[in-house]
């Protein structure tokens, strides 16, 4: 989970550097929060809180450590709003990571993130990915998007996580 752990922050080490133009979204962080606590995925069983985490020093996401969580960046994109909201979460090799499932979605299958509503349009594995396709991950441009990232497939003999699962999500309009 550790190695797990360092990957996602790897990964948004670009969220925070990478994007050209990215600014913080403003508002009252209380309301912001409120708009998207919860994760839901019926299709892979998730039901879970979204806790919003700052950069460290080093300007690196601060991904929490609790493997039932989910994460997002404080200052990025709400989902529902445009450009790619991103949310990561952990796999854990015991089995009880919030992301666990998550390379079991299929195009799709529904997500909601509080009171908004996406469809996943895309489930990948990826080994590498070159700075401008992580900046393409956390874009504030464009149609409301929804970014899953998890880690996958370990290696058992070295605890190494050696692709990212990325799932793809188009908003939904309201009902």
């Amino acid at each position: 989970m550790r190695r797990c752990l360092v990957i996602l922050v790897a990964i948004a080490t670009v969220l925070v550097s990478a994007p050209a133009g990215a600014r913080p979204v403003g508002g009252d962080e209380h309301a912001r929060t409120a708009m998207v606590s919860r994760l839901w995925i019926p299709a892979s069983g998730v039901n879970a809180g979204i806790l919003p985490v700052g950069v460290t020093r080093s300007g690196q996401l601060a991904v929490g450590t609790s493997v039932r969580d989910v994460y997002r960046w404080r200052d990025g994109v709400l989902p529902g709003q445009s450009g790619s909201a991103v949310l990561a979460g952990h796999t854990w090799s015991k089995g009880r990571g919030v992301f666990d499932r998550l390379g079991g979605l299929e195009p799709g299958d529904r997500v909601h993130v509080g009171t908004s509503r996406f469809e996943v349009t895309r489930v990948r594995r990826v080994r590498d990915l070159s700075r401008r396709a992580v900046a393409a991950l956390f874009s504030d441009e464009g149609r409301p998007r929804l970014v899953l990232i998890t880690c996958g497939d370990r290696n058992n003999r070295t605890g190494v996580y050696r692709t990212r699962i990325i799932v793809n999500a188009k908003l939904l309009p309201r009902r």
